[in-house]
């Protein structure tokens, strides 16, 4: 009997976008092997040995196709939640644990790739969510149309950047929050003042329809609709979003910009001006599918998962 074929999924059980992507993996034939990043160290399911990585009993090393959906930014960052179950008496001693156990995913991750696996999508794209200003100047680069950009903690350059371009929104470095609009008491000198405790990344509001449309090796796979009225961020409106078609000159734009960042699979976040043009947002590595399509059987988890287990 001819064994089945293996993808390594990596994430976490608890996420529901890398538990629909084994599920998928599986329907299909081939059989999910999950790394399962939340349980390192707490588990010693996974080891590196002279370049040899085992999970659980299983050797990944000889395996061919990884799909990268969790798996924080690398060192120093810690992760908070992770910080607060380890059992130490001072914070600093979590957060040198929390490094080391960085250290060794990201070690595990990269050696992997570098035997030549296929990776949806290699950690250095992966690491481009939350490098924003580095997604942002590769794509400027390579002349893919982006908002104007801010990242300061400078009231002064705040201010200009306002006057300049009128409507101005703010989000975080690192994603993790909504979007929000600069108001007239965002400029007032007591709220500037906060910019000292960290820096933020403000953007000229690109104002129109927006649309999620999802690249897969070099292809459009499918677009949907997300209404803005009413809303600064469009994840307020997920619950009215609606399958859509694109325009050539759309795709081309998404093409383009997922292969300048090195995205095998990507969800790009577009806004068609009232000029009819198209601006890029954002390009998502690890992206959810389950807010646009049917998770089960759409078209984007069915396009996935087979490529995945053709990579296999």
């Amino acid at each position: 009997m001819t064994s089945r074929k293996k993808v390594v999924v990596i994430g976490s059980r608890s996420d529901d976008a890398t538990r629909f992507v084994a599920e998928a993996v599986e329907r299909r034939r081939a059989r999910a092997v999950v790394l399962e990043t939340d349980r390192v160290p707490d588990s010693a399911a996974l080891s590196w040995e002279d370049g040899d990585v085992h999970w659980d009993g299983e050797c990944l090393s000889d395996l061919r196709s990884f799909y990268l959906k969790l798996v924080r930014l690398s060192l120093p960052v810690p992760e908070a939640e992770a910080l607060s179950e380890r059992n130490f008496p001072r914070w600093q001693e979590q957060y040198l644990a929390e490094r080391e156990r960085q250290s060794f995913l990201h070690s595990v991750l990269r050696s992997l790739h570098r035997r030549g696996g296929s990776f949806v999508n290699p950690l250095e794209a992966v690491e481009l969510h939350y490098l924003k200003l580095q997604q942002l100047a590769l794509l400027r680069r390579h002349r893919i149309p982006v908002p104007s950009s801010l990242a300061t903690a400078s009231p002064d350059a705040v201010r200009e950047f306002v006057a300049r371009h009128g409507s101005v929104i703010y989000k975080p470095l690192s994603g993790g929050a909504l979007v929000r609009k600069v108001e007239e008491a965002d400029l007032t000198e007591e709220r500037l003042q906060l910019l000292a405790n960290c820096p933020v990344l403000f953007q000229e509001q690109i104002v129109g329809d927006e649309f999620r449309a999802y690249v897969l090796d070099g292809e459009p796979v499918a677009a949907f609709h997300i209404p803005t009225d009413g809303v600064v961020d469009a994840r307020q409106n997920l619950h009215r979003v609606k399958p859509s078609r694109l325009p050539q000159e759309a795709w081309a734009v998404c093409l383009k910009g997922a292969k300048a960042l090195g995205m095998v699979f990507t969800a790009v976040d577009l806004r068609r001006t009232q000029q009819g043009a198209f601006v890029a947002l954002e390009f998502n590595p690890t992206p959810a599918i389950s807010f646009f399509d049917d998770p089960r059987d759409g078209k984007v988890i069915t396009r996935l998962a087979s490529y995945l287990v053709s990579k296999a």
